[in-house]
């Protein structure tokens, strides 16, 4: 055999011949392995052997497996068992901050409960005001002096036949006047009288002066019932509802209600404004689709306020440019009859033209679309106001900021006076208890008077969905109503003044006649508004926050939970700003 046949291919010493021998040795006896092996494949004894290793080998990769997924199951319940433990912790931790939470409060009122004396004999000193308010009822026919305005107004809306709805613009004088201005002429009651009210009156007579006027017998009885607070408050609140019957609340509040009246029949007048606007524009496709593509840019602009300093101007820009649209839109003469509109028919009273030379919109008449696109922008207000700031009060700021913005622009007004009545005919519709209208939430026309909505197969909304339209229309009047118009030359529309009359309608009810739609009502407008509130009445302020948030709650029936949310603000206050509204 030749060198280049040993394994390896190369050469090797002789040395490894005895190596080469073993290899060869190993090489036969492996080949007759191999050979034994081949023929006996098919035997009995081989089969046995393969099935022996691979059970063998199945049974060793089963155990993994199981072991496998034991150490599994136990990763998870070890990550279940984390879960829970966290939790619980957090679970834990929450209560405890509840239960601190309930503490601080217990601890405030017991603080409340150990003030000395003084602060229960606030109120008496402000008997002799009321009383000297009593003296006078001769003078305090407001109705009478009221009906020479009336006459005024019926001369404008004369071509409007609509002569109704003035004979009620005369009841506005009366809740808003006070004692020192029963002296003036009956002509300048109508803002000099609500600027000067609620400052002298100090939030308690705003409301009850005008039912006191109408009713002077029932005047010292109603003063009593709300100096000394029956000890049982609820009983108090079943028999003040049970006892007179519904007719005499209708009446009472008819009495007392008179001033606002008028936006019942602004509203209803809106409402006959957008039907000719949808007669004429079924008359006329042009003048339907302008004004529908007016209407969609509106609505559209106004869902997309959001918060935040000077990110809506776009949308104002949007929205007063439709408006300058339909001012400047030409109206040919014989249309002039169905498309130029009256405003006086959703005011409240009938404003004199204008001397100044520059004043826009001074004739006896504006342009139909305008009043129809502010009626609509108001009315996406609403819409707004009682959707998402239901949710986020916050979300109702800058709504009214843009509200106010725009009413209080001259080229919106007429004759000088803003047009801002139709957005608070909105309001009188769906949140009447801020003009001071009260009813039992447990019946169907009490629910009717507090602005309970009914959905469209004609029920009533469940209770959560009626807190929260209330809770959004409550800070949308905040927003409207508390604007610091200090810094520009225009006139305020709606003045903080508003707020407090408002606030005070509200904290006069008597104990057996308050609701939950009250409490919410009022802790949406004081909540995030306080800072203003304050800007704008001081310590006064200060004094109306505590009849609201403390005084006012104790009317209400045992386990409100509404109230209880007034008193809790309070001590959300006191924690945050340090504000202590406890009166000496």
């Amino acid at each position: 055999m030749s060198q280049q046949s040993f394994h390896g291919g190369t050469s090797s010493p002789s040395s490894n011949n005895d190596d080469l021998t073993t290899d060869d040795t190993t090489d036969d006896g492996n080949m007759e392995d191999y050979v034994k092996r081949w023929e006996e494949r098919n035997s009995e004894e081989t089969h046995k052997a393969a099935l022996a290793a691979a059970h063998a080998h199945h049974t060793a990769i089963r155990e993994k497996a199981l072991e496998v997924l034991e150490i599994s199951k136990l990763r998870e319940e070890t990550e279940k068992l984390r879960q829970r433990r966290i939790q619980t912790e957090e679970r834990v931790r929450l209560e405890t901050e509840r239960a601190m939470e309930e503490l601080r409060i217990r601890e405030e009122e017991n603080k409340a409960k150990l003030i000395p004396k003084p602060p229960p004999r606030v109120p008496t000193p402000l008997q002799p005001v009321e009383q000297p308010v009593q003296q006078p009822k001769q003078l305090e026919f407001t109705p009478a002096p009221a009906n020479q305005p009336v006459n005024q107004f019926a001369q404008a809306p004369k071509q409007a036949s609509a002569p109704n709805v003035f004979q009620s613009s005369q009841t506005q004088p009366p809740p808003n006047t006070s004692q020192p201005n029963l002296k003036q002429s009956t002509s300048q009651q109508t803002t000099p009288a609500t600027a000067s009210h609620p400052m002298q009156a100090q939030l308690q007579v705003s409301a009850q002066q005008p039912k006191r006027a109408q009713q002077p017998a029932q005047a010292p009885s109603m003063t009593a019932q709300r100096s000394q607070a029956p000890p049982n408050a609820s009983q108090a609140h079943q028999a003040s509802w049970t006892a007179r019957p519904a007719s005499q609340h209708l009446e009472e509040q008819k009495i007392m209600h008179q001033s606002v009246d008028r936006y019942a029949d602004i509203h209803r007048n809106l409402k006959d404004l957008r039907r000719v606007i949808r007669q004429f524009g079924e008359l006329n496709r042009q003048f339907k689709t302008e004004a529908g593509a007016m209407r969609r840019a509106i609505i559209m602009s106004v869902g997309q306020l959001t918060e935040g300093r000077g990110v809506n101007k776009v949308q104002m820009q949007n929205i007063c440019a439709q408006l300058d649209a339909s001012l400047a839109m030409p109206i040919p003469p014989k249309f002039e009859n169905a498309l130029l509109f009256n405003p006086a028919l959703v005011m409240t009273s009938t404003p004199a033209p204008s001397r100044k030379e520059d004043t826009p919109n001074n004739g006896d008449k504006m342009p139909l679309l305008t009043i129809y696109l502010l009626n609509i922008l108001a009315k996406a207000a609403i819409s707004q106001f009682c959707t998402e700031a239901g949710a986020n009060p916050k979300a109702a700021d800058p709504v009214g900021t843009i509200i106010i913005s725009i009413f209080a622009q001259s080229k919106y007004c007429w004759r000088g006076k803003s047009l801002i009545e139709i957005m608070i005919a909105k309001f009188r519709i769906t949140c009447p208890v801020l003009f001071g209208f009260r009813g039992n939430e447990k019946t169907e026309e009490g629910r009717a008077r507090l602005g309970w909505k009914k959905d469209v197969n004609g029920n009533w909304i469940s209770e959560q969905e009626h807190n929260d339209r209330m809770t959004g229309l409550g800070a949308g009047w905040g927003s409207i109503c508390l604007r610091d118009f200090s810094r520009t030359q225009l006139d305020n529309p709606w003045p903080p003044i508003k707020y407090w009359e408002s606030l005070a309608f509200i904290t006069n009810t008597p104990p057996g006649e308050t609701s939950s739609t009250q409490f919410v009502v009022l802790k949406a407008m004081i909540d995030n508004y306080t800072a203003l509130f304050f800007k704008f009445f001081g310590d006064m302020g200060v004094r109306a926050l505590h009849d609201a948030l403390q005084v006012f709650p104790r009317k209400a029936a045992a386990g409100n939970v509404a109230a209880s949310s007034l008193q809790v603000l309070a001590a959300k206050l006191q924690r945050d700003t340090g504000l202590l509204l406890a009166v000496s």
